[in-house]
């Protein structure tokens, strides 16, 4: 574990350095409607799917020599496969059953190298660090409810594509494929010994920190990752841009169940440039 977190942590210091004089900034927000679908075998044999407005993309991007992109997105998803229900709780009497709640978190770090930069196309291979935090509370009337998190940190193979159509459009795309992941998933049923032991504390760092220590590193063998996203961006003038995003997420895990996802988000955009 602590040979792995120093890589990481190596990755993001070194690659800062050594690409201070850039050519260009910028800074793009975005915001959009997304689709999840999800089966964690943990927790449910069923399929959660919802379509939601809550998705925030934050980008950030500097080139010259080495070309450098920076990201952080939250999603928030509340699936049901049934309609709302009413139960009798023991504590609060007749109660009205709510939708399960998945919150994702990612956070990634991409530095690479242009090897194509000729006419309209420009390609930059790379490396990133990939990583997520998704939190979940699944809701079952009155029975305690599993809050299974799914934990990792990986490096991937990072492609970046540019299509300069004419002055004013021009499109862009991210490819991204694990080399290696370090992921935590909850325990079968979500609980277990160990689930109640990295909790007892209740002190929410002290938990995170306590089921970091309990993940595994994993090959493509166990954990699969693709995630796909193509941008078409408008020039307004020299600081300005808007645009239109799609992002395609994939994530599949073997251990200790089978847990599938499937991410599209549609995004809008506008990035300053500076």
């Amino acid at each position: 574990m602590k040979k792995y977190t120093f890589l990481f942590i190596a990755f993001f210091f070194t690659s800062s350095l050594i690409a201070q004089d850039e050519k260009h900034n910028e800074f793009s927000l975005n915001w959009g409607m997304g689709q999840i679908m999800r089966q964690d075998q943990t927790v449910s044999p069923f399929i959660h799917q919802q379509w939601a407005p809550i998705n925030v993309l934050l980008t950030y991007s500097r080139s010259k020599k080495l070309d450098q992109l920076a990201e952080i997105k939250f999603s928030l998803y509340n699936p049901s496969i049934v309609e709302p229900y009413s139960f009798n709780s023991f504590y609060n009497g007749n109660e009205t059953g709510i939708a399960h709640s998945f919150k994702l978190i990612d956070f990634n770090y991409a530095l690479g190298k242009s090897i194509l930069d000729k006419n309209q196309w420009r390609l930059v291979v790379g490396g990133k660090s990939r990583n997520q935090i998704y939190s979940s509370d699944y809701n079952f009337g009155p029975t305690l409810t599993p809050s299974p998190m799914f934990i990792s940190f990986g490096l991937d193979l990072w492609l970046n594509l540019r299509y300069t159509l004419n002055e004013k459009h021009y499109f862009k795309s991210n490819l991204g494929l694990p080399l290696f992941s370090y992921i935590y998933r909850a325990p079968y049923a979500a609980q277990n010994d160990d689930y109640f032991e990295n909790i007892y504390s209740h002190k929410g760092i002290k938990e995170f920190t306590n089921r970091v220590k309990d993940g595994e590193l994993e090959s493509w063998g166990n954990s699969q990752r693709f995630d796909f996203d193509v941008r078409y961006g408008y020039v307004l003038n020299e600081k300005w841009d808007i645009g239109l995003t799609y992002l395609l997420a994939l994530n599949f895990n073997q251990s200790p169940t089978h847990y599938t996802q499937i991410e599209n988000v549609f995004f809008i955009n506008g990035k300053f440039k500076f």
